[in-house]
């Protein structure tokens, strides 16, 4: 005889409306009107139901990013800049996005303080990017057109680092393709020297 649940079902509805409201609220304000009562409210729901779902505002915005962006593509072409120019012009368009431009330096000020959130947004959210730009430095690798010796986290760096940057730091230039590019250079030249690295 199967058991029966404990607790309540969840509703894929109240979800989907409890994602959407969240949503709403971060690309029209920021993240700092985003409000366990506010969300509830603008989705038709309790705020239990909230609470069910989401223990904390960083938790529930993680998860918005995460329904929004997913990951980045599963980028194979065969040749290495190319692969990274896809990966990068992915990114262009999610750091200018409005979720990622009114919500992320709020979130980010909340990670500092909520470990456990902070770790879901690595697993979930910037981990993904940094593995789709690493495996594709590993195929090079593996097809003989880049050193092993290669540090392929930094170069997940060098991509990565000047849009986080900007995204966060008040003040700085806008993301742009003009960024986009100096990144993709800036990682082909790493991987060419000191010495012979691209073959």
């Amino acid at each position: 005889m199967a058991a029966t649940p404990l607790g309540r079902p969840r509703h894929e509805s109240i979800d989907r409306a409890i994602l959407d409201a969240a949503a709403r609220i971060i690309e029209v304000e920021n993240y700092r009107a985003l409000t366990i009562g506010r969300v509830a409210q603008d989705a038709a729901t309790t705020r239990a139901a909230v609470y069910r779902r989401f223990r904390t505002t960083a938790e529930l915005a993680i998860a918005v990013l995460s329904d929004r962006f997913g990951t980045d593509p599963g980028v194979d072409t065969g040749d290495l800049e190319t692969d990274l120019r896809t990966i990068q012009r992915h990114r262009l368009e999610l750091f200018t996005h409005p979720l990622i431009v009114r919500g992320l330096p709020g979130l980010i000020d909340d990670l500092s303080l909520q470990s456990d959130a902070a770790r879901r947004f690595s697993e979930e959210f910037l981990g993904p990017r940094r593995t789709a730009t690493t495996r594709a430095v590993q195929r090079a690798i593996d097809r003989g057109v880049v050193d092993a010796s290669v540090d392929v986290e930094w170069i997940s760096d060098l991509l990565t680092g000047p849009l986080l940057m900007r995204a966060l730091l008040p003040g700085l230039q806008t993301i742009d393709t003009a960024l986009i590019e100096h990144t993709i250079t800036a990682a082909l030249a790493e991987l060419d020297g000191p010495g012979p690295r691209l073959r």
